[in-house]
């Protein structure tokens, strides 16, 4: 008999073995458990992994490498079929995680007032809040080396949040 052990995660969400982008599966499943942990402190429901964001999200973080490793959103008329929320990061070095960045995005806790988006209030709070946006089910992330030695990582969100006049929860 075979016995597989499956570390226990914290809202029971899995990713599966085929992450879909370069993030690890165990790279993978940090964040995600990261992800839900911010979420239950605010009473919304877990995420689960999508191998398909994941792979929408590596396209954009190798995008991006390929111009210089430079931050840009894609816009509304390059996304394809569906928009995704969106949050970005940078590191000057090779060795971030996805756990880095949404270590990161988190991090912005501490600017953010519980309340209706707007456009002041976004800008210094909008990767945390697209974290925790209450409607969103799903998350995918991806990374990518630059040539320059930083890294670029790139998760992507269905359904999207951030909506002005909206509260995340």
């Amino acid at each position: 008999m075979i016995l597989v052990f499956f570390a226990s995660t914290l809202s029971g969400q899995k990713v599966p073995a085929v992450t879909g982008s370069n993030v690890t599966q165990a790279q993978a499943q940090e964040a995600l458990d990261f992800h839900n942990k911010a979420r239950k402190e605010v009473r919304t429901a877990p995420l689960s992994w999508s191998p398909e964001l994941a792979a929408y999200a590596q396209a954009w973080a190798d995008s991006l490498a390929k111009w210089g490793c430079n931050m840009a959103h894609r816009s509304s008329k390059n996304m394809k079929l569906k928009s995704y929320g969106e949050n970005i990061y940078w590191s000057s070095g090779s060795s971030a995680t996805a756990l880095d960045a949404s270590e990161g995005w988190y991090s912005e806790i501490e600017k953010y007032v519980y309340g209706a988006l707007t456009p002041t209030n976004w800008s210094g709070t909008g990767h945390y809040t697209q974290m925790v946006w209450s409607n969103t089910t799903a998350v995918g992330i991806g990374v990518t080396v630059c040539d320059s030695g930083g890294m670029i990582i790139v998760a992507n969100y269905d359904p999207p949040g951030n909506y002005m006049g909206q509260k995340p929860y």
